[in-house]
């Protein structure tokens, strides 16, 4: 593993929490550096938790929750008397709030926390230690490209009166999903959605994060960081292929 030799041992800076936020944007490489040496992850992880419940506020009344049920009902062949559609579209709405804003609580924690395990075993599997807390810290200032892109998306989600979540990752046209008909083509759709700004700007910083973690290369963190990503997108593009 000498060809994954970190570059040798420079001094780490003394950041504060507010000032890893800016850093994680405009100086990843020392704010990695100190993330590394003294790891911190609460203030991202708020941050997107927060970012997230607005977000979902947002989007709870805009939800045609009967649009949607009519359109999976047609999908399958199926007729339902429209006293019966009513009463499913009535139950479907409490049930979606309450999931919706769970999802939304939730979500920044458990995909930090699922990140930060396939990446962690992933670099001890080739020898390459980290603390799970050094990872987590990586992982949730990783992320806040993403909670950038959902800043962004507030406009966007204010200007429609109904939303379909479904279409959720196609409003803001930061991927390239446009090029390609979802219908006609839904693996390949799924497969360009996931060619997105944000997303491609986290593995780069997930890679500059976890090669100061664990004092390798850059090269060699990005090699298994953005081929654990490549697998996640083929295989997601699977699934759409065989449930489309």
């Amino acid at each position: 593993m000498s060809g994954a030799a970190a570059s040798p041992a420079v001094p780490v800076p003394d950041v504060s929490a507010p000032g890893r936020i800016a850093g994680a944007f405009f100086s990843p490489g020392p704010t990695f550096r100190a993330i590394a040496a003294r790891p911190t992850f609460l203030l991202p992880l708020i941050l997107w938790t927060a970012c997230s419940l607005l977000i979902t506020a947002l989007i709870l009344p805009r939800l045609d929750v009967e649009k949607m049920i009519r359109q999976t009902m047609e999908k399958r062949g199926q007729t339902v008397p429209e006293d019966r559609m009513q009463q499913i579209v009535a139950a479907q709405q409490k049930i979606v709030k309450v999931t919706t804003i769970v999802f939304g609580t939730l979500t920044p924690t458990l995909i930090s926390l699922l990140v930060t395990l396939i990446y962690w075993a992933s670099f001890k599997a080739f020898g390459w230690d980290f603390t799970f807390r050094q990872g987590l810290g990586a992982t949730t200032h990783s992320f806040l490209p993403a909670v950038l892109g959902a800043l962004l998306l507030i406009p966007v989600i204010l200007q429609r009166q109904t939303l379909d979540p479904r279409g959720m990752g196609e409003m803001l046209q930061s991927n390239l999903g446009f090029l390609v008909d979802k219908a006609s083509s839904p693996a390949l759709h799924s497969l360009l959605l996931s060619i997105d700004v944000f997303s491609l700007w986290t593995l780069v910083l997930l890679t500059i994060g976890f090669a100061a973690a664990a004092r390798i290369s850059r090269k060699a963190s990005g090699g298994v960081v953005f081929a654990i990503w490549a697998i996640y997108v083929l295989g997601k593009a699977g699934v759409t292929a065989l449930t489309s």
